[in-house]
């Protein structure tokens, strides 16, 4: 056992030992680490036209005023909170977690030509600051989807909540699809933005973000301490991925319930115990993965670091090597395979 794997095993037990002091004090980390800016030049297309505001001196006449409003109930209204309605799946980035439907998949938005001949054709995306895009000219800019960005480079002409119609109005260059409905909601630091091809989809997007104050809907807390000390919780059998960055805060996160559970369980946890032994410059910029299975915190992976000893999944003083399958399992950027029956 190299001295890089005991380090990391090591720290990953300092976390999971001070579970009371990290449930204690999680707010007041959050707002400490919410101060910690992220980068999202990777999503730069998509993320500036929000800034410029979108589309603004394109506005159309079907604006309104964004927000709840109490005599349009949205599709989300009287649901009990964390309850996701059938159809949609929760997201996450930070604290903030919206809606989308379940067929929505992942990717850049400026790259939805290489996908379909139309905006319509392609599949709408979920966009996160580090998503990769493809450098490419699609006309227009941008297709249909949901684009995460830094709140602080925004500024807005609307309120948090608006949704409002983009018309081109024969532009050589448009930054969305023709007719396209726009909407944002935002914070300091956080500004989702959504282009959808109907108002009621736009509407119902926008009105579904809000920030968690404990565990997202996939029971993913916002920050991985809070992840590596969570105990269980829940009374059925779910399995929750959880992807943190750097900054350790949450990036994406997923909840399998029932048989979707055990094949990612079953296929992770089967990988084979380690046995080379790899000598690795320290690495500060590594992004983990924390599993919680029925709400308790099980293991840490790690899957993109540029030396293969940081990778690995990491539980109960046990380094495993992650099969391609547990890999595949592990990948918060592709939608989830169903199990074969």
């Amino acid at each position: 056992m190299s001295d890089l794997e005991a380090r990391l095993r090591d720290t990953l037990t300092e976390r999971a030992g001070a579970a009371p002091d990290a449930l204690r004090l999680a707010t007041g980390a959050r707002r400490r680490l919410r101060r910690r800016r992220t980068t999202w030049a990777v999503a730069a297309a998509a993320v500036v036209a929000a800034g410029v505001p979108l589309g603004l001196d394109q506005l159309g006449p079907s604006s309104d005023g964004g927000g709840r409003i109490a005599d349009e109930p949205t599709a989300t209204s009287g649901l009990p909170p964390g309850v996701i309605e059938t159809g949609y799946r929760a997201e996450s980035w930070h604290d903030v977690t919206f809606e989308v439907p379940v067929d929505w998949g992942y990717g850049g938005t400026s790259g939805w030509c290489t996908v379909g001949a139309t905006p319509d054709e392609a599949l709408p995306l979920v966009t996160r600051p580090d998503t990769l895009t493809p450098a490419i000219a699609c006309s227009p800019i941008n297709g249909y989807g949901v684009t995460i960005g830094d709140g602080a480079a925004l500024d807005p002409a609307y309120d948090s909540g608006h949704v409002w119609q983009f018309e081109t109005e024969g532009a050589s260059d448009p930054i969305y699809p023709d007719g396209a409905w726009l909407g944002y909601w935002y914070d300091a630091d956080t500004v989702v933005t959504v282009v959808a091809p109907d108002r009621a989809t736009a509407r119902r997007l926008v009105d579904s973000v809000e920030t968690n104050d404990g565990v997202d809907p996939n029971d993913c807390p916002a920050t991985l301490g809070e992840a590596e000390a969570a105990t269980t919780t829940e009374s059925y059998a779910t399995f929750s991925i959880c992807r943190y960055g750097p900054d350790d805060l949450l990036e994406a996160s997923r909840r399998l319930i029932g048989r979707e559970s055990s094949v990612a369980e079953d296929a992770i946890f089967s990988s084979p115990r380690r046995t080379a032994d790899y000598d690795c410059p320290t690495e500060n910029d590594l992004s983990r993965i924390a599993l919680l299975s029925s709400g308790g915190y099980v293991a840490t992976a790690v899957t993109e670091a540029s030396c293969p000893g940081w990778n690995g999944l990491f539980r109960s003083g046990v380094v495993q090597d992650l099969t391609p399958e547990a890999l595949r399992q592990l990948d918060l950027s592709q939608l989830p395979v169903p199990p074969e029956e």
